[in-house]
């Protein structure tokens, strides 16, 4: 069963809607009975991203090709879903991917983003691969722990450079900002 599912699993690297779609059980009985799926709006969200993942940026264009998603909208439409959906496709399919997740304030990113990251964590089929605690998802591959995993990090002026210094050569880097617009230029 593990070797299929992460074959399975594997086959989204580019594809974050599939992943979405194969990944949760949408329909069962359970916290998911009554949706069929993503929302229109997070699904076209979603298969742009993977749109522009194979659109084929080479790493000497990575930083000109970065992939750059802003939505913005009301309360309660799920965009905290989104968010985690797309931390748990882009750990989930790429080997030792790394990165930072922060928020307009720290009570949204405790409060609100992790939370959210921690129950979509626990319905993913291969959540049981990463171990999801009050501050990272960490793979739990042995040897791994350091270089798979994503970091929630409140943001502060004066502390630029947890967000700056994020290197992965070669490899996938995701940072996320929730409610972006109340956060600095500078980080």
């Amino acid at each position: 069963y593990e070797e299929q599912l992460s074959l399975d699993v594997g086959g989204f690297a580019f594809d974050p809607l599939g992943f979405v779609l194969y990944a949760f059980p949408w329909g069962e009985p359970g916290e998911l009975e009554d949706m069929q799926g993503p929302e229109p709006w997070q699904a076209e969200e979603l298969a742009g991203i993977g749109e522009a993942l194979r659109s084929g940026a080479s790493l000497s264009d990575a930083v000109r090709k970065a992939i750059r998603r802003a939505v913005a909208s009301g309360h309660g439409i799920g965009k905290s879903a989104f968010v985690a959906w797309v931390i748990l496709w882009a750990f989930s399919t790429f080997k030792d991917a790394r990165g930072v997740v922060t928020a307009n304030t720290e009570a949204q990113l405790k409060g609100k983003t992790w939370p959210e990251l921690a129950k979509w964590h626990r319905l993913c089929l291969c959540g049981h691969w990463f171990d999801c605690t009050a501050t990272a998802l960490i793979s739990k591959l042995p040897g791994h722990e350091r270089t798979w995993r994503c970091d929630m990090v409140p943001w502060s002026e004066r502390n630029t450079e947890a967000f700056a210094g994020l290197h992965n050569k070669g490899k996938r880097v995701v940072l996320i900002f929730d409610e972006a617009s109340a956060i600095p230029d500078s980080i």
